[in-house]
């Protein structure tokens, strides 16, 4: 009974968790950027660590943009796949390009090196696999000149090839970024990414003591952390116009590899939010697993695993059908059901090997 009564105690946080994230995503604005003639001088920093892949695709959408007062400042982080020769091929046509060396390394130092040699007052982090509308930078712009805001959460959207796997990192990943505008929609945000991030100038350099650079990661969260605690306004913009679009890993290993990084960082973040709601998950899909192992003692429990399976499936459906047009997901039904099945394996081993695993990646 005891395990009964924890079991039904999780799932129905899970539940409250979700449902306040709907209603955040529910009462956040959709947002259509008007021209206003608004020409306030924008940085873009992408950090470079052999992008030479994703580099022309990136080049030919920056110079489609049609909000044109910006700094493109591609900062190599020692690469040496030809990614820097290349951009340095382009900068005669190219004229908002600047290149910069990684005066530190990683990431977050890469962002600071573009920081400290630029007067822009707007910061968009856009990482080099990203691919922006042509009006990703003008609603951007826009969006701030209205708000008036120290963070903008932007959105990012995986795109998908159709396959069982492809189809899986697409809805997982709408299901954090809707998780993440909805918790900021209610007041409460605790994700963000910065593969598409804005943030005033000023605002990062108020919190440059606060992101923790011996931490390889991070560089979103710990700064939306430091401009939360201070009480600096945050908020999700929720534009299509405003969302970059980024594929999906190929392989399984670079995908463990890749998700096993972002939970492993969070152990670093000093947000009880955050942490709630990491834990809610976690546990969520924990007691689910709980109850299969106890099923070969008894058959009640399989009956409850069951239960807590349909339930949980039924959550996470209603959250996907009210974001699947904006992030273009197909077949929700079919899809989340099928996902939900061993989504509880993958939660667990994913947080079993980001506690105990060795971390590696690019940054």
């Amino acid at each position: 009974m005891t395990l009964v009564l924890i079991s039904l105690f999780i799932l129905f946080a899970y539940a409250v968790m979700i449902i306040s994230f709907i209603k955040g995503w529910a009462i956040t604005p959709d947002f259509k950027a008007e021209k206003t003639g608004n020409s306030c001088l924008v940085a873009i920093v992408t950090a470079c660590k052999n992008e030479i892949e994703n580099l022309p695709l990136l080049f030919i959408s920056l110079k489609k943009q049609t909000y044109r007062n910006f700094q493109f400042m591609l900062v190599d982080d020692d690469s040496t796949d030809g990614s820097l020769e290349f951009a340095s091929k382009c900068t005669p046509e190219f004229s908002e390009l600047t290149l910069l060396k990684n005066k530190g390394k990683g990431k977050k130092e890469a962002i600071k090196t573009a920081i400290v040699q630029t007067d822009a007052r707007i910061i968009v982090s856009l990482d080099a696999d990203c691919l922006p509308s042509p009006d990703w930078l003008a609603t951007i712009v826009e969006f701030y000149s209205q708000q008036l805001t120290d963070l903008i959460i932007c959105p990012v959207k995986m795109t998908t090839n159709g396959s069982l796997f492809g189809n899986f990192q697409q809805f997982e990943f709408a299901a954090l970024v809707a998780s993440g505008a909805g918790a900021a929609g209610i007041g409460i945000p605790v994700l963000c990414n910065g593969a598409n991030l804005a943030f005033r100038r000023q605002a990062w350099l108020s919190s440059e003591d606060r992101l923790h650079f011996e931490e390889p990661g991070g560089d979103d969260i710990f700064l939306l952390q430091s401009i939360k605690k201070r009480g600096g306004p945050i908020r999700f913009l929720k534009s299509g116009e405003a969302a970059v679009e980024t594929a999906p890993t190929k392989t399984l290993k670079e995908f463990f590899r890749q998700r096993r990084r972002w939970a492993g960082k969070k152990a670093a973040y000093a947000d009880w939010q955050l942490a709630a709601v990491a834990l809610i998950v976690f546990l969520a899909s924990f007691i689910i697993l709980v109850n299969l192992a106890f099923a070969f003692i008894g058959l009640k429990w399989l009956v409850l695993a069951g239960w807590l399976y349909l339930m949980k499936w039924m959550i996470d459906f209603s959250f996907f059908m009210r974001i699947k047009d904006f992030f273009g997901l197909k077949n929700v039904a079919g899809n989340s059901l099928l996902f939900s099945l061993f989504y509880p394996f993958y939660i667990v081993v994913t947080a079993f090997f980001s506690l105990f695993g060795k971390r590696k990646g690019k940054w």
